[in-house]
């Protein structure tokens, strides 16, 4: 097969928009409601609305750095591009390792939620072979091909969004719904600050799998913020409808699942805990798609071995990209480092978020020729209000965390020298 054959541009809007969407609404949702009640009371919706709008100012970023490029790599691609190979790939490398953690953390909440059906799963032994069972599974979905990596995403959005459509449909027929609420003080706002602003993590994903979308300098920016919209307004139904349905305890394992049982009896009980069986498996499908993308990408514009660049004969998808990101996240389940691991993922998150306001701020300054260059007032707003909340998100970090960033930062170095071959590619943005 011919190594330059690129995979194919399959994915639209309404696919660009299901990566996003399950992007964020993973196993948070079924715990945050609860959570965010027992801090801010009545007021829990509008959190919501108040930290999806200042997400929503990174969110404009990402979108208009999508709207630069065709390729897959998404905050890699763009780093790349503005600061070149060494600070490419040590953001590829951190995102990479992020999704991979994730990935084995949420594995392991699927499995706990599995066992509920089936408590053998969660024995010695039948738990580590449910978890590579699953992580197997994913990644035969996302080497089978795009287009089933969609459909599966599609099929998994609709059997977990049903049964809280249901839900809430349930609540608020017999607690109706109320608007009526108190602000919390201002110390509240830091307590939870963090765990609504990354409620609307994964709002980007589309932009790791840009080469596969169709018309991506458009797709993705109109997926990107409509899928934001979106899960702000069904957040805060969800919150409104748990209210609704008596707010049961964030004491309990399942909360979302006990308001259920509230409304709809055992039933809704056992229909909640498979939407959220459901709601974990195409999060995580999500991240098996964009994560092998990423990898290929670096190997594309020469960061990492040409061989992570061969596409499957028969599905044309990145298959060595695939088994390498599968690997990762097997490697990192059954090590049982990545509740550790997890604990660096959102300081990782603020640094790969920073270097791309500063790519686009570069981008911005640096023009095309002779036009005008800089930022108006409105960008200038927008990128302070991005630039505030991931200092703030980093502030809240351990010592722990900073020590194993700057170790993993250290050992990218030399993966990286190690990895890089000749002609390392320095993309340049289109711009309109």
């Amino acid at each position: 097969m011919n190594q330059q054959t690129k995979p194919p541009r399959v994915v639209g809007v309404f696919g660009a928009s299901l990566m996003s969407v399950n992007g964020m609404i993973g196993a948070g949702i079924f715990a945050l409601p609860a959570l965010l009640y027992d801090k801010t009371g009545a007021f829990a919706p509008w959190m919501f609305l108040i930290f999806g709008a200042l997400f929503a100012c990174g969110t404009l970023i990402a979108a208009q750095l999508a709207a630069m490029f065709r390729s897959s790599g998404g905050p890699q691609l763009y780093v790349q591009a503005a600061f070149g190979p060494v600070l490419g790939f040590q953001v590829g490398w951190l995102h990479v390792i992020a999704m991979a953690a994730g990935r084995a953390a949420t594995l392991h909440v699927l499995v706990s939620y599995l066992a509920v059906f089936f408590p053998a799963l969660d024995g010695p032994v039948a738990r580590p072979v449910a978890v590579l069972s699953l992580l197997l599974a994913l990644g035969g979905v996302s080497l089978s091909g795009m287009r089933r990596a969609i459909d599966g995403l599609a099929v998994g959005t609709v059997l977990k969004v049903t049964p809280i459509v249901v839900l809430c449909a349930a609540a608020f027929a017999k607690g109706g719904m109320s608007f009526s609420f108190r602000p919390p003080d201002l110390g509240t706002f830091d307590s939870v600050a963090l765990l609504v602003f990354f409620a609307f993590s994964g709002a980007s994903n589309a932009a790791n799998s840009a080469g596969e979308v169709k018309e991506p300098r458009r797709t993705l920016p109109v997926s990107m913020l409509l899928s934001l919209a979106m899960i702000v307004a069904f957040y805060m139904i969800v919150e409104w409808a748990f209210i609704a349905a008596g707010a049961p305890s964030s004491g309990n394992g399942t909360p979302l699942a006990a308001a259920a049982g509230k409304v709809m009896g055992p039933a809704g009980a056992v229909a909640l805990t498979l939407a959220a069986v459901f709601s974990i498996a195409s999060n995580s499908l999500t991240y098996f798609v964009g994560g092998p993308r990423v990898i290929y990408g670096m190997a594309e514009r020469g960061l990492l071995p040409d061989r992570l660049t061969h596409l499957s004969p028969r599905f044309l998808t990145p298959d060595w990209a695939i088994i390498l990101f599968t690997l990762m996240v097997a490697v990192v389940s059954l090590s049982g480092t990545f509740a550790f691991l997890a604990e660096v993922t959102a300081l990782g998150a603020q640094f790969i978020g920073l270097c791309m306001i500063g790519a686009f701020v570069l981008f911005r300054i640096r023009g095309r020729g002779e036009e005008s260059r800089g930022l108006s007032p409105f960008w200038i707003a927008i990128v302070a209000v991005t630039v505030a909340f991931a200092i703030y998100a980093a502030l809240q970090a351990t010592l722990a965390a900073y020590m194993l960033i700057v170790a993993l930062l250290l050992v990218g170095s030399v993966l990286g020298m190690l990895a890089r071959r000749g002609g390392v590619a320095r993309p340049a943005p289109i711009f309109e």
